[in-house]
């Protein structure tokens, strides 16, 4: 019918970019300018690395904590109405960071700003793709996620080359504070729709992707599936993940200058594997939608820890080459968590409960997101290197993998 054929064109990619516009924002914002800000910060201060640190555990600590009642609220009130709130949240957030004068209120600053990207972020944005895109769900989250990325790159230049020399620290939180609520209240307003009565699906699903969705269509519930051994492997597995690799993110730019590499040349780096980290979601969208996600995510974990290990001998004197190799495999892996995590959960276990889900999930996930960095801190005020931070990485990748390779589809002991 024309009229179906519209609403699957319109709505649904209309949808897409609102995902990745709010993608963009969440991650440009909040996740990577932390580390741009994070010396700036510390200068004025004196605060040593660890307690600068944990301003982003409790930007991840509350977002974590918030994470089974978004997803709860979510599949109540459905994802417009938590959006929205959620960057209420973080645009008061970043406001209350301008005025920091001591670590309690830069501690409260990003608390606030966790609470408000929690309900802006991946629990109910993926919701409502997932609602959209039944069968080509991995590729639909996957250019969304890719927001997460770019946002991640472009947004640190901006802030770290212009902003911050040009305006100071606290103005430019200030900036972020008005930009983010300008720009999120109307694309969540404009283009976030309800989920419709009818969805005609995508064509082009593969064999293996509608098998996972038709051993899914049992109805999950949150206790039921907390019941699984399914849920603790995919959860203990990220967790592990993101122990690594977002600590080794958030101190790439300190690791790099203090091994000698100019700030310049070290945020180049930076800011060009978090732009690679876009493909990377693109690449595990498009493939979790042709293979098994759990191979995907193996994939994903094993670039992470060779991005690790290049790490552990890179100095100023490595050729392009090494360099070009951390960036290739780190972007990858992190551009694996978002489209792998959410159709790991939703294959697995449906859509009917998928934000409640989902949401118990990211509390392990955010938890082990908040401590990494932090953890990471406190190996360099302790050692005055990231080295055997780098080291128990390695270890932490390779359990993650072995814990993947043991999860299976799950089976409901309620039917």
């Amino acid at each position: 019918m024309p009229q179906t054929q519209q609403s699957k064109f319109f709505l649904g990619y209309w949808i897409l970019l609102a995902g990745f516009l709010l993608f963009f924002i969440y991650s440009g914002v909040g996740f990577y300018a932390f580390a741009v800000f994070f010396k700036p910060i510390q200068g004025e201060f004196g605060w040593g690395r660890e307690v600068t640190s944990i301003a982003f555990t409790i930007f991840y600590i509350l977002q974590a904590a918030s994470s089974p009642f978004i997803g709860k609220l979510t599949d109540h009130y459905g994802p417009k109405k938590i959006i929205t709130l959620g960057g209420i949240f973080l645009s008061a957030g970043l406001a209350l960071l301008s005025l920091t004068n001591d670590l309690l209120s830069f501690y409260i600053g990003y608390g606030v700003m966790g609470l408000g990207t929690s309900g802006m972020g991946m629990i109910p944005v993926s919701h409502v793709i997932s609602d959209w895109f039944r069968e080509r769900r991995g590729m639909a989250i996957g250019v969304v996620s890719s927001g997460l990325g770019i946002g991640g790159s472009l947004i640190p230049i901006m802030i770290g080359l212009y902003l911050i020399p040009s305006f100071g620290w606290r103005t430019t939180y200030q900036i972020l504070a008005v930009s983010s609520i300008l720009l999120i209240t109307p694309i969540t307003q404009l283009l976030i729709k309800p989920n419709p009565e009818i969805i005609e699906p995508h064509i082009g699903a593969s064999k293996q992707q509608k098998e996972e969705l038709s051993n899914s269509s049992e109805v999950w519930t949150l206790n039921s599936a907390l019941k699984t051994s399914t849920f603790w492997l995919i959860a203990s597995s990220f967790t592990l993940f993101q122990l690594s690799q977002v600590g080794t993110t958030q101190h790439l730019v300190n690791h790099l200058t203090d091994i000698g590499f100019p700030l310049t040349m070290a945020t180049t780096i930076f800011s060009v594997t978090s732009l690679t980290t876009a493909g990377g979601k693109f690449f595990f969208g498009y493939i979790s939608d042709k293979f098994k996600a759990k191979y995907c995510a193996i994939l994903s974990f094993l670039c992470g820890l060779t991005a690790t290990a290049v790490l552990l001998v890179l100095d100023t004197s490595s050729s392009p080459l090494i360099i070009g190799v951390y960036i290739i495999c780190m972007g990858l892996a992190v551009g694996g968590w978002a489209p792998l995590s959410s159709m790991l959960i939703s294959t697995s276990f449906g859509m009917k409960n998928y934000a409640a889900i989902f949401g118990a999930f990211s509390l392990f996930f955010y938890l082990s997101t908040g401590v990494s960095p932090a953890y990471f801190g406190y190996v360099y005020d302790t050692t005055h290197q990231y080295y055997y931070a780098y080291v128990l990485s390695l270890v932490f990748y390779s359990v993650a993998i072995a814990l993947m390779l043991a999860t299976r589809s799950p089976k409901h002991k309620n039917l």
